[in-house]
C-alpha cells in the first residue's frame, strides 16, 4: 500500500537526509481503533481551551492529510511489536519478519493492542492496517564501530561498518532476546526502528522548517513530524500536572466514547520518553510539555499563516535532548545494576544474574538501550559531535564488559567520562543527571 523513494546516498552523519514521496497508503484502520482524522476534545473536555502550561490548545489538530501522519504509528506499532517478540522464549523469526518487511496479516496479531486491555470489541491484526515495509525504510547511514561486533554472533558475518537494517536482518534470521555477549537484540531491534526512521525522518522534517527548505505542503510535513513523535492528539490526557507519564497510558480510552483510538489515545515511544525524562525537572524544562506545546503551536502558526519555525527548533531540541538524557538514565542504571559487587570485583555475566540468550538481565538491558540512544543521536545532534560520540561507543565497547578484567571502579569511571561528556554538551543540570 505504499511506495517510498529515498535520496540518501552519501548521506553525512550530522543530518538525515531520508526525504521519501508518500506515493498511497490506506488509512491505518481498526475495527473500534480508528487511526485517521477522528476529533477529540482535549483532557479538560475542550478543543480549545487555554491551558496554564503553555499551549492554547491542548489537543494537536486532526491532520486533513494524515498519510505520512498515519504512516508513523503503523512504523511505532510494528517497531515495538518486534522488540516485544524477540523477548519471548522462543522467538518467532517467520513472524518477525514478515512484520519487519511489512507483509504481515491474517491472524498475526498486534502486540501493542493484545499485550494491554484496551477497550475494543475485538482483536487487532495486521490484516486490519497497512503495515509498512520498515527494512526498505532504514536508512543506509552506518554506524559508527558497528564494526567491532562480533561477527556471527551480534552482527552479520562480514567485515565492516553495518546499517541499522544490517543488524536487525541478522536478529530477525537469529532471533533471541539476547546474544551469549550479552547484547540485547531486542533493544536494538525495536529502538532501532525508532532511531532510524522516527527520530531520523522526525529530525529531518524539523531542520527543514528550521533551515527554511520545507517543500510546498507544510501541513502535511509538519503532522508527519508529529507522527514520527510519537504523542497522542490528546496528549496532555496521559500526563499528570509534573509532566511526567499518567497511570492510564500507554493506551486508554480517555475520552469514554468505549473504543480506544490509536491516533489520539496511546503513546508511543519518543513521547513516553519526554514523559520518563522530563517530568518534575524544574532546571532543564519539562520536556514532554515543552516538546508537545511546541508542536501543537507549530501546527496552528501553519493553520494561521504564520512562521513555525521556532517551534520546530524546540521540538527538535527538546526531542534531542530527551535521547540524550535516556543516554545518562542507563548510564545511571548500569551503576545501580553493579550495587551488589565491591569496587574491585570483575564484572561478570554470573555475577549479574544473566541466564543467557533467553533472557537479559538488567544490567544487559540497559547497556543495549545506552548504546543504541548513543547511535541514534548520530541521525541528528546539534550539540555532540561526531568525534564525541564515537568516543562515547568506544567506552561502552562493543558488547558488556564481561569476562574482560573490567571492575566495578572501572566501569562506573567509564560512565562517569559518558555522563560528563553529554551533560557539558547540553548543560543539563546536576540535579537532573544525578536523577535520571
Amino acid at each position: 500500500a505504499l511506495s517510498s523513494t529515498y535520496n540518501n546516498a552519501n548521506a553525512p552523519m550530522r543530518r538525515s537526509l531520508f526525504r521519501y514521496t508518500h506515493i498511497l497508503i490506506l488509512p491505518l484502520l481498526a475495527v473500534g481503533m480508528v487511526l485517521a482524522g477522528c476529533d477529540s476534545s482535549g483532557s479538560n473536555g475542550t478543543e480549545n481551551g487555554d491551558d496554564d502550561n503553555g499551549a492554547a490548545t491542548d489537543v494537536f489538530p486532526a491532520p486533513s492529510d494524515g498519510a505520512g501522519y498515519t504512516d508513523a504509528i503503523a512504523i511505532h506499532l510494528q517497531g515495538s511489536d518486534l522488540g516485544s517478540r524477540l523477548k519471548d522464549a522462543s522467538p518467532d523469526g517467520s513472524t518477525m519478519k514478515s512484520i519487519y518487511d511489512g507483509s504481515a496479516g491474517g491472524d498475526t496479531d498486534i502486540r501493542f493492542v493484545s499485550e494491554r486491555s484496551l477497550t475494543s470489541p475485538s482483536a487487532v491484526d495486521y490484516s486490519q492496517i497497512s503495515p509498512v515495509d520498515i527494512s526498505s525504510r532504514i536508512s543506509t547511514l552506518t554506524l559508527p564501530k558497528s564494526d567491532l561486533l562480533e561477527r556471527g554472533v551480534d552482527a552479520p558475518d562480514v567485515s565492516g561498518v553495518k546499517t541499522m537494517d544490517d543488524l536487525i536482518s541478522f536478529y530477525l534470521d537469529n532471533p533471541k532476546h539476547t546474544s551469549a555477549n550479552g547484547v540485547d537484540f531486542a533493544q536494538f531491534t525495536e529502538k532501532g526502528v525508532a532511531a532510524a526512521i522516527s527520530y531520523a525522518e522526525g529530525a529531518d522534517i524539523l531542520t527543514d522548517f528550521v533551515d527554511g527548505t520545507l517543500g510546498a505542503d507544510s501541513e502535511a510535513e509538519w503532522n508527519e513530524a508529529f507522527g514520527h513523535f510519537g504523542a497522542p492528539r490528546d496528549f496532555r490526557a496521559f500526563l499528570t500536572d509534573d509532566g511526567s507519564i499518567a497511570d492510564n497510558a500507554p493506551a486508554d480510552d480517555v475520552d469514554g466514547d468505549g473504543e480506544t483510538d490509536l491516533e489520539t489515545e496511546a503513546v508511543y515511544i519518543w513521547a513516553d520518553y519526554t514523559a520518563d525524562r522530563g517530568g518534575a525537572t524544574s532546571q532543564d524544562g519539562v520536556f514532554s510539555f515543552d516538546a508537545f506545546d511546541a508542536f501543537v503551536d507549530g501546527r496552528s502558526d501553519i493553520d494561521n499563516g504564520n512562521d513555525p519555525t521556532e517551534h520546530a527548533a524546540t521540538a527538535l531540541s527538546v526531542w534531542e535532548q530527551t535521547i540524550a538524557a535516556n543516554v545518562i538514565h542507563y548510564a545511571n542504571s548500569m551503576e545501580s545494576d553493579l550495587s551488589d559487587l565491591s569496587d574491585g570485583d570483575e564484572i561478570t555475566q554470573s555475577a549479574l544474574g544473566s541466564d543467557g540468550p533467553s533472557e537479559s538481565s538488567g544490567f544487559e538491558d540497559h547497556w543495549g538501550e545506552a548504546k543504541i540512544f548513543t547511535w541514534t543521536l548520530q541521525y541528528h545532534s546539534n550539540e555532540l559531535s561526531d568525534s564525541q560520540l564515537e568516543t562515547i561507543h568506544d567506552q561502552l565497547g562493543s558488547k558488556p564488559p564481561y569476562d574482560a578484567g573490567v571492575t566495578k571502579s572501572d566501569w562506573v569511571g567509564t560512565l562517569d567520562q559518558i555522563r560528563s561528556t553529554i551533560q557539558d554538551a547540553y548543560g543539563f543540570a546536576d540535579e537532573n543527571v544525578n536523577n535520571w
